[in-house]
């Protein structure tokens, strides 16, 4: 007596497939949108949520904040809606924050 197994389903592979194809010129029509920025912002976020889940308070801890315009060399006081206060009671909105540098570790 012959043990025969159950045929196993194999798909046609000899028609050529383009559904890549497809897809890459249908992205290629569309408008690039650059996220750089978006990375960015998001990173800056993250480090302010590192500063201030810190096991330091965050008003001890030095840092540099650069801006589009300005380098800032103070100490974070705290965090109002949108803006960030420093030391020297300046008030930066977080949008305008290129990177936060922490000096001392």
């Amino acid at each position: 007596m012959e043990n025969r197994l159950p045929k196993i389903f194999k798909k046609d592979v000899s028609k050529e497939h383009i559904h890549n194809e497809k897809i890459y010129y249908a992205s290629d029509n569309k408008k690039i949108i650059n996220t750089s920025k978006k990375v960015k912002k998001e990173a800056v976020e993250e480090k302010i949520k590192k500063l201030f889940k810190s096991s330091r308070y965050v008003f001890n801890i030095g840092v540099i904040i650069k801006t589009k315009n300005k380098e800032y060399d103070t100490k974070i006081i705290g965090k109002i809606k949108n803006s960030l206060i420093t030391e020297d009671e300046i008030e930066i909105p977080i949008v305008e924050i290129e990177d936060i540098i922490i000096k001392d570790r």
